[in-house]
């Protein structure tokens, strides 16, 4: 499977990643950087120098995103919220929590560190930019640089979730009301209507020929509209699953392959009839001593001429303790799991056994099931 993303380093224990997208906002820092705002602020000034302060510049303005998220994060884990990683994409950077704040007062604490942390950058860049007034070459980009991040501290408090300023708004009608899910109605409501807004001064700014602004308002319009939208139905599945385990809506049910079966029998046998896109393999079906995993995109890899001399043991794909749960764990924890590692399907084991699997249309089906009879 092919990763989206670049791990860099840790931060402590933290995580830090690359989306392949975030290519895209380097490209564009790049060109108005190094061949449109410099050249035009700095005029005269040697082109490898001009390269150099363009790239330390995109630098500085890459560890601008990261300081701000590290502080949600580290914030988030002296309130007992674990945090795996920091994920750095086109539109800015993203903390990846393995669960939400179970309290107002926490989740305020942690929403306002990001732009507190913003707006520091932006007095040290200022104060830096008062000393250094008469070296333009300094001067101009830690300005540019105090700008940015005074921006993204004032952008990230408009009160709509998911950004942080909408995060505070929820956690102080969660407090008033102390009803998390009215409290995430309305303040992902009002991302939604935010995102809409900004997608509608986009397009207008693309039919008066700001077109480069106008097709960047409307995408991260469509994409905080879109994450209020999820984020609100990820808590309502929560709700849903709350009070339930992970045994409660496994399938037991399994159907498993032995490792010794050719591809051409398990494509015929098991694909065809069963219609799945991946089996379990054990090493035998009494047994139940799971193997790994093998995939129809997995099969796709052997040509066709060696379907009956290739096993499915030969291709198999280990379980990773990403694809682990426990019959225990919440329910909602499946969901989770499943998002943050991009998984469509979690396995039980009891002894390295095999006793059920969970996939999202389980989980949707339960939801669908429960909801009816409630």
């Amino acid at each position: 499977m092919l990763k989206s993303s670049i791990k860099l380093f840790k931060v402590f224990g933290i995580e830090i990643r690359l989306d392949y997208s975030w290519f895209i906002i380097f490209a564009l820092l790049v060109y108005f950087f190094g061949f449109s705002y410099f050249p035009y602020v700095l005029p005269g000034l040697n082109k490898a120098y001009t390269a150099i302060i363009a790239i330390v510049t995109i630098l500085l303005f890459f560890f601008s995103i990261l300081f701000h998220e590290l502080s949600h994060s580290i914030v988030a884990r002296k309130m007992g919220i674990p945090v795996g990683k920091i994920s750095l994409f086109i539109f800015g950077g993203m903390s990846e929590m393995e669960k939400e704040p179970d309290k107002p007062v926490s989740e305020l604490l942690m929403s306002i560190a990001g732009p507190a942390a913003s707006f520091f950058l932006a007095i040290i860049f200022l104060i830096i930019w008062l000393f250094t007034k008469n070296i333009p070459p300094i001067n101009i980009p830690v300005g540019y640089l105090a700008y940015i991040n005074l921006a993204l501290g004032i952008f990230n408090l408009l009160p709509g979730f998911p950004l942080d300023g909408g995060r505070v708004l929820r956690s102080i009608i969660w407090k008033v009301s102390n009803n998390l899910k009215k409290a995430t109605f309305i303040a992902s409501t009002v991302g939604r209507v935010i995102g809409f807004i900004m997608i509608a001064v986009g397009i207008y700014f693309i039919f008066i020929n700001n077109f480069i602004n106008g097709i960047w308002l409307a995408f991260i319009g469509w994409f905080l509209q879109s994450t209020a939208y999820l984020t609100y139905r990820q808590l309502i599945f929560d709700t849903s699953l709350k009070g339930f385990k992970v045994k409660d809506i496994m399938n037991e049910n399994i159907v498993m392959v032995e490792k010794d079966i050719t591809i051409g029998e398990m494509v015929n046998n098991y694909f065809m009839k069963y219609r799945f896109g991946r089996f379990p393999v054990v090493e035998d079906i009494k047994n139940k001593k799971l193997i790994g995993m093998v995939s129809i995109h997995d099969v796709k890899t052997i040509p066709r001429e060696d379907w009956n001399s290739t096993t499915a043991g030969d291709i198999v794909e280990k379980v990773t303790d990403k694809e682990i749960i426990g019959a225990n764990a919440e329910a909602a924890e499946v969901l989770r799991k499943m998002s943050i590692n991009n998984l469509s399907h979690l396995v039980i084991l009891s002894d390295e056994k095999i006793i059920g699997m969970v996939t999202k249309s389980d989980i949707l089906y339960f939801i669908q099931i429960n909801s009816e009879l409630h």
